[in-house]
C-alpha cells in the first residue's frame, strides 16, 4: 500500500473498526523491528520493543494530527523506546559474555571456519544467533546512515522508494548510501549479510500477539462496562463493583504494562465512585515510578494531581502540583512545563487552602517559557487561558485581565482550527471579571455581544444556512452556566434553552438549566426533568467520582427549600 493509504485505514480505526490496524501493523512491522534491532542490537528485544511501539500506537492514534505522517511517527515513537530500553540496559555481562568469543574472532577465521557444517550440526536457535551476531559485527563498520539503509532495505525488506519516503530522504541519496555501504564491505562478506538477513524474520505470530493483547484489553473493559444495563440496581451494582474490583487487582500484579494502566486509570476506575478514585491514586503512585519514558511519568502524574483534587485533598493536590513542575523543568521540554500550570482543577484547592500566591510565583516563573519561539500555539494560548481562569477564582482580577488580553492577541486568525474555544474563554472570562469588579458597562457589552451571535448563528439556521452546531452549544452552554453562577437567571435560561434544544446531552447543563427554571419560576416539572437527565447522564458519564448528583444538588443554594422534598430527593435514589 502507498504511503497515503494510511489516512484511509486510520480514520476506519478511530471509527471502531480495530481489526484494521492489523493491517498497519503488517505493513510497518519488518521495518520498525529493523530500526529497533539496528538501535539496539538484539533481535529478540526488538521484537518485543517492536509489539510494544504498535500498541502505543494503538493507544495514542486519536492524537496523531497528520495521520498522512503515520510512519514518521511510528519512527519516532520507535526511536524513544529504544532509547528507554537501552538506558535500562547499563550492564548486559551476559550477552557481553556470549558473544564475546565471535567478538574476538577475526572475520577471516569466521569464513575460514565450517560454516556449512556448522549450520547442519547445531540447532536453529544456536545458528540464528550466530547469524545475528555476525551481522552487527559487519554492520557496525557501516556510519549510521548507511548502517539504517542496509538494514531497511535488507531486513525491512523495503525498495529503496519506499526507505526514501519513510526516512524523507531522497531516492538518490538513499541509492547513494546503499553503493557507498555495499563498497565498504567486501564482496564475500556483503554476500553474508544479505543471506542472513533474508533469514532474520519476525515471527509470523507477531502481529497476531499485539492484536491478541489489544484485544483482551478491550474485552476487560467491556466485560465491566455491561454493569451500565443495571446502573440503578444499587444492590447488583454493588456487587459487579466487587467483582471487578478483584479482577483488577489480580491484573495489576506484578509488572504492570502500560497500556493496562491507562485502561483501569482512564475508563474503569472513574466508573467505581470513591472507591475507584482512591485505588486510581494508590495505582498512580506506583506507576510513576515505572513509567516506562518521561512523557508517560508525566501523565501519570498529572492525573494523580487531578484525582487528589477531585477527592478534595486540596493540600496534597497542591504539593504534587508543585513537584510535578519543579521535575518537569529539569526532564521536559516548554511545551510540558507549561501544561503543568494549564490545570484548572488545582485553581480550586490553591482557593480552598488560600495559596494562590505560591502558585503565582510558579506561574510567573513558568512564563518566561513563552518567550521561547518553539513554544507552540496552542501551548501558549490554552497556558494563558487556564492561567486567566485560576487568577479570576482566587480573585486576582487585573492580573487575569492582563493575562486575557495576551490571550486575545495570541489566538491568532479565526480560520485557526482552535481559535472559537480561546475566542469563546476570553469573553466568558470578561463576562465573569466585569460582573466581579461590578462594571456594569463593559458587562453589559459582553452580555449583549454574546446574545447578538446566538442569534444570528440560529437566524442563519432557520435560513437554511450551513453552522456549526457544535460550536454554538459550546457557546450556550458556557455562557449560560455563567450567567447562573452570576444568578441572572433569567437570561441563563435563553443560552441554556439553545444548548439543550440543539442536542447538548453533557449532565452539568442539564443540571443548570434546573437550577435557573427553579430559581426564576420554581417550575417542578420541567426542574425535575432536567435534574433526571443530568442525574442520568452523570451515571454513566466516564468521569462518575461520586456516583450521583446528591452531593451538588445539597450545596447548590438555589435548591435548600427542597433538599427534603421526596420527589427531588428521588431523582438521586435517596428516597
Amino acid at each position: 500500500m502507498e504511503r497515503e493509504d494510511d489516512v484511509t485505514l486510520i480514520h476506519k480505526i478511530l471509527s471502531g473498526d480495530d481489526t484494521t490496524f492489523g493491517i498497519l501493523v503488517e505493513k510497518y512491522q519488518k521495518r520498525i523491528h529493523a530500526l529497533c534491532w539496528r538501535k539496539i542490537g538484539d533481535f529478540h528485544h526488538a521484537e518485543e520493543i517492536t509489539q510494544d511501539i504498535f500498541l502505543q500506537a494503538y493507544k495514542n492514534l486519536s492524537v496523531l494530527r497528520e495521520p498522512n505522517q503515520f510512519a514518521g511517527w511510528l519512527c519516532v515513537i520507535a526511536n524513544r523506546r529504544c532509547i528507554d530500553w537501552l538506558r535500562k540496559q547499563n550492564s548486559r555481562r551476559e550477552e557481553v559474555s556470549a558473544m564475546c568469543s565471535l567478538e574476538e574472532t577475526s572475520l577471516e577465521q569466521i569464513e575460514a571456519s565450517s560454516y556449512t557444517h556448522y549450520v547442519s550440526e547445531q540447532c536453529e536457535k544456536e545458528s540464528t544467533e550466530r547469524r545475528h551476531a555476525f551481522v552487527k559485527k559487519l554492520l557496525k563498520k557501516l556510519p549510521e546512515g548507511e548502517r539504517t539503509v542496509v538494514t531497511l532495505y535488507y531486513l525491512g525488506d523495503m525498495t529503496t522508494q519506499e526507505i526514501s519516503k519513510f526516512l524523507a530522504v531522497s531516492v538518490n541519496t538513499i541509492t547513494s548510501r546503499l553503493q557507498r555501504a555495499r563498497k565498504r564491505l567486501q564482496a564475500a562478506r556483503a554476500a553474508l549479510v544479505q543471506e542472513s538477513l533474508v533469514h532474520l524474520q519476525l515471527p509470523a505470530n507477531s502481529k497476531e500477539n499485539i492484536m491478541r493483547q489489544l484485544e483482551e484489553l478491550r474485552s476487560k473493559f467491556n466485560s465491566f462496562m455491561e454493569m451500565e444495563n443495571v446502573k440503578f440496581d444499587p444492590a447488583l451494582r454493588e456487587e459487579l463493583l466487587k467483582e471487578v474490583d478483584d479482577e483488577i487487582e489480580d491484573a495489576l500484579k506484578g509488572k504492570i504494562p502500560s497500556e493496562l494502566v491507562h485502561l483501569v486509570v482512564d475508563k474503569i476506575y472513574p466508573h467505581m465512585g470513591k472507591l475507584g478514585m482512591e485505588r486510581r491514586i494508590s495505582l498512580l503512585r506506583k506507576y510513576m515510578d515505572d513509567a516506562p519514558e518521561a512523557t508517560e511519568r508525566f501523565w501519570a502524574h498529572q492525573t494523580l494531581v487531578n484525582s487528589l483534587a477531585h477527592l478534595g485533598s486540596n493540600r496534597e493536590a497542591i504539593e504534587e502540583h508543585s513537584r510535578l513542575y519543579r521535575w518537569a523543568s529539569q526532564h521536559l521540554s516548554d511545551k510540558y512545563v507549561l501544561k503543568t500550570m494549564s490545570n484548572l482543577n488545582v485553581g480550586g484547592c490553591l482557593q480552598a487552602e488560600a495559596r494562590i500566591d505560591d502558585w503565582i510565583q510558579l506561574y510567573d516563573e513558568a512564563a518566561k517559557r513563552l518567550e521561547n519561539p518553539d513554544v507552540s500555539q496552542y501551548s501558549r494560548c490554552d497556558f494563558l487561558q487556564i492561567g486567566a481562569e485560576v487568577l479570576r477564582c482566587n480573585g486576582r482580577l487585573d492580573k487575569a485581565l492582563l493575562e486575557i488580553e495576551k490571550l486575545e492577541r495570541a489566538n491568532g486568525e479565526p480560520a485557526w482550527k482552535h481559535y472559537f474555544r480561546f475566542w469563546l474563554a476570553v469573553r466568558t472570562n470578561r463576562l465573569l471579571i466585569y460582573s466581579r469588579q461590578e462594571d456594569s458597562e463593559r458587562f453589559a457589552q459582553v452580555l449583549t455581544e454574546a446574545s447578538t451571535y446566538m442569534e444570528r448563528t440560529l437566524k442563519k439556521q432557520d435560513l437554511g444556512h450551513p453552522i456549526n452546531s457544535d460550536d454554538l452549544i459550546w457557546f450556550a452552554n458556557d455562557f449560560g452556566c455563567c450567567l447562573v453562577w452570576l444568578k441572572a437567571y433569567n437570561e441563563a435560561k435563553r443560552f441554556l434553552q439553545v444548548a439543550t434544544d440543539l442536542g447538548d446531552n453533557a449532565p452539568y447543563c442539564h443540571f443548570q438549566f434546573a437550577v435557573s427554571i427553579w430559581a426564576s419560576e420554581r417550575h417542578r416539572e420541567k426542574t425535575l426533568h432536567h435534574l433526571k437527565i443530568a442525574q442520568d447522564a452523570y451515571v454513566i458519564s466516564s468521569y462518575n467520582y461520586q456516583d450521583t448528583y446528591y452531593p451538588l444538588f445539597l450545596g447548590t443554594p438555589e435548591f435548600s427549600d427542597v433538599t427534603d422534598d421526596k420527589e427531588f430527593l428521588a431523582i438521586f435514589g435517596r428516597e
